[in-house]
């Protein structure tokens, strides 16, 4: 498990790279497309959003496991993990075989189930909120490609696991590079040439396609090990390994539709109860925000993999120590970017001459506050996770869905923004947002 500085530099270099091209793409997407078109942008973003909850935990539980195995362990449990006692980290060659069998079968069911659902109700959503608002040939087009990019990005999302499993975490990196620069080199051709929406969309199916086809390639060229593993891993279900994962990917799959809820739902909300210009400014902030937290959690991201690695070798003074850095160097960027984008963030908008606005600043200060806390749990519950055992997904669910029904209620009566953000505050505060850091920092030092 070689994860050191230069995987945590090829971290923020793909970071800054991968959005660096969002921010450089999005002045563009602001001029070329108008407000409904915008909306109807972020609508799209918000079901490949909704989509990928088909992976249901899966892709965590996976990736998990997989650094058990990579790690010296010598199996995997349906909950907790097992030591290894093995210093010279030998890798049980037979099981790895079964169990990235078993995970190319579970994702290649995934993309044939959610093709079903997106071409039929999918299909049906957008062109309810659109039929009266947008050209209904422009709205098709640009629909399936976004559709067709969303199912291949599920079904050969298990490489994403994989690599990210064994470490390979610069690779994993390089490979975010090269499809997001083939997306924005085509994606400006095709709204210059006036393609707009319909250009934006065929631009992220084809960076879709070099994505996958890249992460295969650096998988199997990664070491000795994954040159063996060639044409060797098929698309077969091993029982005894399925129901090792079953349990706590229910669980995290649970914990994924709470977080689908909270981040991701609001923005269909303001779709359907308030317009697709107001969706489109809260997409807008919302965009900005989750690149403000993306950067700060590069650092925790990228050692999870060390973390698997420190808890198989019960190594728990490396662990928290490198836990005690990741929260710290968390809380100083994200501390710097939101004080940046509520200082200048209109500025810069206004800059580049889009004819866009942010929402007030005392909605995007309402936003950030329980994006942070909401991000700042997922964090602490992430690091319990890596012992394998997942108790706080309940609580993740029954708040989400407090909250939702919360703001159907409050939509209902007063159709606004505010409508939507009170609600994740109020509920979140109350027993998330404080009990699982304090739960997780009780559990470090016992």
């Amino acid at each position: 498990m070689n994860i050191g500085k230069r995987d945590v530099w090829w971290g923020y270099i793909s970071l800054l790279l991968v959005q660096g091209v969002n921010a450089l793409l999005l002045p563009f997407v602001l001029i070329y497309l108008n407000d409904k078109e915008l909306g109807l942008w972020y609508t799209f973003t918000s079901i490949y959003g909704l989509a990928i909850l088909v992976d249901f935990g899966f892709q965590a539980t996976i990736s998990r496991n997989i650094s058990y195995i990579w790690s010296g362990a010598e199996n995997i449990k349906a909950s907790g993990y097992n030591y290894s006692n093995n210093n010279n980290n030998e890798i049980n060659f037979d099981f790895l075989i079964k169990l990235l069998s078993s995970i190319k079968s579970i994702y290649y069911l995934m993309g044939g189930l959610i093709l079903i659902i997106l071409l039929t109700v999918g299909t049906s959503y957008i062109y309810l909120i659109t039929k009266n608002e947008l050209n209904v040939s422009m709205v098709l087009f640009s629909w399936f490609f976004y559709l067709f990019a969303i199912v291949l990005n599920i079904m050969f999302s298990f490489w994403n696991s994989i690599l990210k499993g064994i470490g390979a975490i610069k690779e994993y990196n390089k490979t975010l590079i090269i499809a997001k620069i083939s997306q924005i080199i085509l994606s400006l051709l095709l709204l210059y040439l006036g393609y707009g929406i319909v250009g934006l969309t065929f631009a992220y199916l084809l960076s879709v396609i070099i994505n996958r086809v890249t992460l295969s390639r650096f998988f199997y060229n990664y070491s000795m090990i994954t040159k063996s593993l060639r044409g060797k891993i098929y698309a077969k279900v091993n029982k005894d390994i399925i129901k090792s994962l079953i349990p706590n990917t229910v669980k995290t799959g649970l914990t994924s539709i709470s977080n689908y809820l909270v981040i991701n739902f609001p923005i269909l909300l303001a779709s359907y109860f308030l317009s697709l210009e107001i969706s489109g400014e809260f997409g807008l902030v919302n965009q900005i925000i989750t690149l403000c937290l993306t950067l700060s959690n590069s650092y925790f991201n990228t050692y999870l993999a060390k973390f698997n690695y420190f808890r198989v070798k019960d190594n728990t003074r490396a662990l928290i120590s490198l836990f005690k850095k990741s929260i710290l160097i968390n809380y100083a960027i994200n501390l710097g970017l939101f004080l940046g984008v509520v200082l200048v963030g209109q500025f810069l908008l206004n800059l580049f001459d889009t004819g866009k606005s942010l929402l007030p600043n005392s909605l995007i200060v309402l936003i950030m506050l329980y994006r942070f806390l909401y991000n700042n749990q997922t964090l602490f519950v992430s690091l319990l996770s890596t012992k394998n055992i997942i108790p706080y997904y309940k609580s993740f669910l029954v708040s989400s869905i407090i909250i939702v029904s919360i703001q159907l209620i409050t939509l209902s009566i007063h159709a606004s923004i505010i409508s939507i953000i009170i609600p994740i505050i109020v509920i979140q505060l109350f027993y998330n947002n404080w009990y699982w850091p304090y739960h997780v920092i009780k559990d470090l030092r016992r």
